[in-house]
């Protein structure tokens, strides 16, 4: 191993090092259709080509299914364009020779791979990255244990089978922090902790343990035999239990949890956990404003343009912390170069947030929001022009409620209907304002969110890499003008590669 790094340090005059490092090594990548992962494929491919293997854990019934989605969801996706034309007619050739798709599921022993592929895999890997997540705030509770707790624990034991791993990266949240106020520092969870026992003196809080969350689930599950219920009894458990312990929602708690879970069974293995705030399109790379799905902030906006939110359950100062896609991957990569050299049996967390580097609050952003559906108007079924007025915010769930009733009352209003068409129209729109206000209601842990998120790994990385280095792997969220990258990159974006160019309809 001092050789090898003795050979690396003669290759990188300066800087990290972060293309050398990753010449030569298999990577195993877990979530590799979702938005952060598939970024994070496109970016390897272009700039270190010289990767060995790039083994993508995809879920599917057999190995044909899992080719199909390796060809439909990354080699035709728009964002490998770039790497496309790099290659030419050879593209699809070096795709081939580089990614690996892989029948598996993160679930299971072994990642739910075959016996042979699992020994192979664990004989040569490098280097695992984990992306496998689900995102969504108010989730089944059962779900997200799954996904972000037992997920990480498989993981984790398939980890210690790789002998040639020199590095496990973890992709959690910087909400993940839950409750937590002020300047929020990049410092590890232990199984055992919890935000509210940080936050009240008092021991009235029991310990947090996973086993614990996973035996509340099967009880429940025993407990309500059929599913009539099932859905939202677990939603409802998994809430509860998250403001028990501090958090927001059942998504930021078990993000948490699968942290803890993580250190605990890190043994001599080197961990990295990157916890990237809300991300958002790309800033440069490949090409701007790509972007898969509605991200977090999304919503909201898009429902602002619509005409269907004039109003918000928000602190206007509240900031919220956005980074580009590109960044939290250049991030990532230059993280995992440093922490795979050193490959120190220790646990590094980083956060990729860019509140106090380059605030930005909800004022800001709906004023920006404002002044680009002006200028670009949505049109809705009938051909007219979707009028925005300036956002009001609201701290009363109760002020909300009447306003959005009031404004919305006033869009709808129809004349010479009958009394059924009218009640058909009525029992329509009530049904829009009521989930408005369970829209806002899950947003709004977020919209007054009181932390702002500590960077300081990330600029001591920045101040590490070579000059050449910060061009090719920008991770400077300070040189971002928030109004020119919201009017001209990001919301052009959303609506070429999530709304495709489609009406809205009010």
């Amino acid at each position: 191993m001092e050789n090898e790094r003795e050979i690396i340090a003669q290759k990188c005059s300066n800087g990290i090092g972060i293309v050398e490092f990753f010449e030569g090594k298999n990577i195993l990548v877990t979530g590799a259709t979702g938005f952060l992962a598939k970024a994070l494929i496109e970016k390897m491919l272009r700039t270190t080509p010289n990767v060995n293997k790039i083994y993508l854990l995809i879920r599917a019934k057999d190995k044909e299914a899992a080719f199909h989605r390796l060809t439909s969801e990354i080699i035709e996706s728009k964002l490998f364009k770039c790497l496309e034309e790099m290659h030419g007619e050879s593209y699809k050739l070096f795709i081939q020779s580089k990614v690996v798709p892989v029948v598996g599921n993160i679930y299971e022993p072994n990642l739910g791979m075959d016996i042979i592929t699992a020994q192979k895999i664990a004989e040569e890997i490098d280097l695992i990255v984990d992306s496998a997540a689900i995102t969504t705030f108010n989730e089944r509770y059962d779900l997200a244990l799954d996904a972000n707790v037992n997920g990480p624990c498989q993981l984790m034991m398939f980890a210690r089978k790789c002998k040639k791993l020199k590095l496990f990266m973890h992709y959690s949240t910087a909400y993940a922090n839950g409750g937590r106020k002020g300047l929020i520092l990049e410092k590890p969870f232990t199984m055992g902790e919890s935000i509210t026992n940080e936050m009240i003196t008092s021991n009235n809080v029991p310990s947090l343990h996973a086993a614990i969350e996973l035996d509340l689930v099967s009880k429940l599950k025993n407990k309500i035999n059929n599913n009539n219920g099932l859905e939202q009894n677990m939603k409802d458990l998994g809430l509860e239990r998250a403001k028990l312990y501090g958090w927001q929602d059942t998504y930021s708690f078990t993000k948490a949890i699968g942290e803890m879970i993580i250190n605990s069974m890190k043994d001599e293995i080197p961990i990295l956990i990157l916890r990237p705030s809300i991300i958002t399109s790309s800033y440069k790379e490949p090409f701007s404003g790509w972007i898969q799905g509605f991200r977090a902030i999304d919503p909201l906006v898009f429902f602002y343009g619509k005409g269907d939110l004039p109003g918000l359950l928000c602190d206007p100062d509240c900031l919220v912390d956005v980074v580009p896609v590109d960044m939290v991957v250049n991030a990532t990569m230059a993280a995992i170069a440093k922490h795979g050299y050193l490959q120190s049996p220790q646990l590094n967390v980083y956060h990729v947030a860019s509140t106090c580097v380059n605030p930005v609050s909800f004022s800001q952003l709906f004023d920006y929001s404002y002044e680009y559906f002006n200028s670009f108007p949505f049109v809705n079924s009938k051909g007219d022009k979707v009028e925005v007025r300036k956002m009001k915010y609201f701290d009363k769930l109760s002020d909300f409620s009447n306003y959005i009733l009031e404004v919305l009352s006033k869009q709808h209003r129809v004349q010479d209907l009958s009394e059924k068409e009218l009640s058909k129209i009525q029992k329509r729109f009530k049904r829009k304002v009521e989930y408005l206000k369970h829209f806002s209601k899950l947003y709004e842990p977020y919209t007054f969110y009181g932390g702002w998120f500590h960077v300081g790994n990330m600029r001591n990385l920045m101040e590490e890499m070579s000059e050449e280095e910060r061009r090719n792997f920008e991770i400077d969220a300070s040189k971002i003008n928030w109004r020119d990258y919201l009017l001209g990159i990001h919301l052009p974006g959303v609506k070429e590669h999530v709304l495709e160019g489609r009406k809205i309809s009010s």
